[in-house]
């Protein structure tokens, strides 16, 4: 296996020169499937963790997905400081020491803000992260210099075992941060992992293949293999001490080449010494035996789970490769389109693979992909990709998956397993088998209740444009089925809709899926259980601003209309970013500006956060559910209060700031479409624009017939759209004539 270096060189060769074939996604026309589920086993159980996500990546997310699992990890835990919230971005943002993670100094609140963020939506799984890299922020001010590298006065020791009693609340001033003292203080706040309250799983760091250079002003060497090792064992019988019954995950490896070789490269030879010696396949033979060796010298087991991250390198390819990027984790013989399917062949399927490291090296540890994300959150392959892996998951007997970052489409994908009809309706708890005839077109996972009174179907169709005639067999079952209603994601939304309900009879039932869309089946024995299944039907209403630069208000930022806050249900949002610097990866954060009114008439400002990446048309969406949050991270019930939102760009990160070079990162926003929502039979639904409405407010004013005479003027050019309305005499020209009729209507 070649080192780091090479795959990168690999990786470079390949995107000049060599190219996977795939199979074809589409046929000309709609298609049989013939899909069989098999009830006649027992199947196997189901963890209800594999639902998860990562708290700080969906931190907004909470209230629309149903999840059973929340992790506390990420870049910015590894140098997370417990006894006073401090924590360092590392090369994600300019090294910052901050209050990024928590503004309070009460030690410990981000765990105790994760249990009640868990308390409030019912997750019971929660897992937090424990510090291995040596050194956690010593402070909130700010960015670390190149020579406040540690160890300096930025920067507190991290020791995993104090040796002394544990004090009742964390010394302060000796400039040390012990570990053992921090679970000890959870534990005394929470309870230990068997309460409600309490954590159930520690995580031992994040990602330390790459502290080098996620934080290399925290440990510039790259993490060595024994020194993972060591500090791993250290940390897990510190945790065992205090609560034996936590589980310990580890080593939350960030992808493939960690999974490898670690961190490992041309300049050490550490990893091909150990290989030989102990006749490893992979860096993660290595680790599973070392932690095992440790545990019976220890006497009690010091890795309960197995973590690894995984993020597709095909999806950076496009939607054909997504729809199709889940197969490399569990099909033999599958190629993917990307350096992994031209060199590592050997390894794929990578699940199987990894299970059978699991069950030679260290038999019965449990596996975690603790983060992962296939993409496409503004296209229906993000809901297929995520629907497909969650079904993977569950036959790969995984007993812990978050996903990390994602909106729309990808939630979508996870709210088909645990809420699909909006009243907590999820996939059922126990595993069958169940085929489709082509993987390339669909793919399918099933399950049942423990009482079997309904049989729940995830089924994709890949294809972008052709409808799926689905015929789906229920063989061996021991119940009779009567209905089955179809529950869909769909390219016409991200919102999941029940498509329609059909007869089952002879164990079979006919389904057709629209093409380009994730859905859930649902299979139940009582002919009215679907009685009340009926979604209300909503109807959606759009302005487009097409020149969003041309909003820009007094205080210098982009404002844009809000006419009906009551309705409001997104804002999409698309710009071009540029670096000054020619970073080759740059992001801008922005936010959405808001000011807030409850139902009661109080007011106060608020934000909702979005970024946006280097490069033309690059798409951010911000949604809208009727609440908004306070200063206190509060949800409250709130909409827009003066008719209008702005925004705003609040930080940037690139390539050339991590090196601290001067780099502008900036935003010139091409379209805004602001979207609403009403009921199918609402009498607030807006008549179509008006003729003349150039700039999209929902009205004709003065505003409109100066966008027109800056057109006439040639000082602006109008989109199709615009000239349609402006055309007030129909001749299908834009003149003067049309400006004449226009100010004839406003005196009107």
């Amino acid at each position: 296996m070649k080192k780091a270096l090479t795959f990168l060189t690999a990786l470079a060769m390949l995107a000049a020169s060599a190219s996977v074939s795939m199979p074809a996604v589409s046929a000309a026309g709609s298609y049989d499937m013939n899909i069989t589920v098999d009830l006649s086993g027992s199947g196997k159980a189901i963890s209800p963790y594999i639902f998860g996500i990562n708290e700080y990546a969906h931190q907004d997310d909470l209230k629309k997905v149903r999840t059973t699992a929340l992790r506390q990890g990420g870049n910015r835990m590894t140098a997370y400081n417990w006894e006073n919230n401090a924590s360092n971005a590392g090369a994600d943002w300019k090294h910052s020491s901050d209050n990024n993670l928590s503004t309070s100094d009460a030690p410990a609140d981000c765990v105790q803000q994760l249990s009640k963020e868990a308390a409030k939506y019912g997750v019971d799984y929660k897992l937090t992260t424990l510090q291995l890299a040596g050194y956690a922020a010593a402070d909130k001010d700010g960015t670390v210099k190149e020579d406040e590298a540690a160890p300096s006065k930025r920067w507190h020791e991290v020791k995993a075992v104090k040796g002394s009693a544990f004090a009742d609340e964390p010394d302060l001033t000796d400039d040390v941060v012990y570990m053992d003292e921090y679970v000890n203080y959870i534990i005394k706040k929470l309870g230990d992992s068997q309460v409600k309250t309490g954590i159930q799983g520690y995580s031992l760091d994040n990602e330390p293949a790459l502290w080098s250079s996620t934080h290399p002003r925290m440990h510039p060497q790259p993490v060595g293999i024994k020194e993972l090792s060591e500090k791993s064992v250290e940390m897990a019988a510190a945790v065992k001490k205090l609560d034996p019954k936590a589980e310990i995950f580890g080593p939350s490896l960030y992808g493939y080449t960690a999974y490898d070789h670690l961190a490992d490269d041309d300049s050490s030879t550490e990893w091909e010494t150990l290989k030989a010696e102990g006749g490893y396949h992979w860096y993660l033979d290595y680790y599973l035996e070392s932690m095992k060796q440790a545990s019976e010298k220890a006497g009690v087991r010091l890795l309960d789970v197995l973590d690894i991250h995984y993020y597709s390198e095909s999806c950076r390819n496009g939607t054909a490769d997504r729809l199709q990027s889940v197969r490399t984790l569990y099909e033999k013989g599958f190629v993917e389109n990307s350096w992994i399917g031209q060199w590592c062949t050997e390894n794929i399927p990578i699940l199987p693979t990894v299970q059978a490291s699991i069950d030679k090296y260290y038999p019965g540890t449990k596996l975690a992909i603790t983060e992962y994300n296939f993409g496409g959150d503004e296209e229906p392959s993000g809901a297929i990709a995520q629907a497909e892996a969650l079904g993977c998951y569950a036959d790969a007997n995984v007993y812990f998956a978050s996903l990390w970052g994602g909106s729309g489409y990808i939630l979508s994908g996870l709210n088909l397993y645990t809420n699909y009809d909006g009243s907590g309706g999820c996939f059922g708890d126990t595993l069958m088998p169940a085929t489709t005839e082509d993987v390339s077109k669909s793919s399918v996972y099933a399950a049942k209740t423990k009482d079997a009174s309904a049989v729940t179907v995830i089924v994709t169709n890949k294809s972008l444009t052709d409808e799926e005639n689905a015929v789906i067999s229920l063989k061996g079952a021991a119940k009779t089925y009567q209905k089955a209603a179809v529950y869909a994601v769909t390219k016409d939304s991200t919102d999941i809709k029940l498509l329609g309900i059909s007869d089952v009879s002879g164990g079979k039932a006919s389904i057709k899926l629209p093409a380009y869309c994730a859905a859930m089946i649902v299979f139940a024995e009582n002919a009215d259980a679907f009685e009340n299944a009926k979604q209300e039907e909503k109807i959606e209403k759009s302005t487009v601003y097409d020149d969003p630069m041309d909003r820009i208000n007094e205080n210098d930022y982009v404002e844009i209309p809000i006419t009906d806050p009551e309705h409001l249900k997104k804002i999409v949002i698309t710009g071009d970013v540029t670096s000054s610097g020619g970073s080759s990866w740059a992001t801008a954060g922005c936010a959405v500006c808001i000011n807030a009114k409850t139902p009661d008439g109080v007011k106060f400002w608020t934000s909702k956060g979005y970024s946006l990446k280097l490069g033309s048309g690059s798409t951010a969406t911000v949604e809208f559910d009727g609440t908004l949050q306070t200063e206190d991270k509060e949800d409250v019930a709130a909409v827009v209060a003066d008719g209008k939102i702005e925004l705003q760009q609040w930080w940037s990160a690139s390539e050339k700031q991590e090196a601290e070079l001067e780099d502008a990162v900036t935003v010139k926003y091409t379209k805004v479409e602001v979207v609403y929502e009403y009921p199918a039979d609402s009498a607030e639904i807006p008549a179509e624009s008006e003729k003349g409405d150039l700039d999209g407010d929902g009205k004709l004013t003065k505003a409109d017939a100066a966008v027109l005479q800056k057109h006439l003027l040639t000082e602006k050019t109008m989109t199709a759209a615009q000239a349609a309305l402006a055309d007030f005499n129909g001749d299908k020209q834009i003149s003067a004539i049309d400006l004449t009729l226009m100010k004839r209507a406003l005196i009107k």
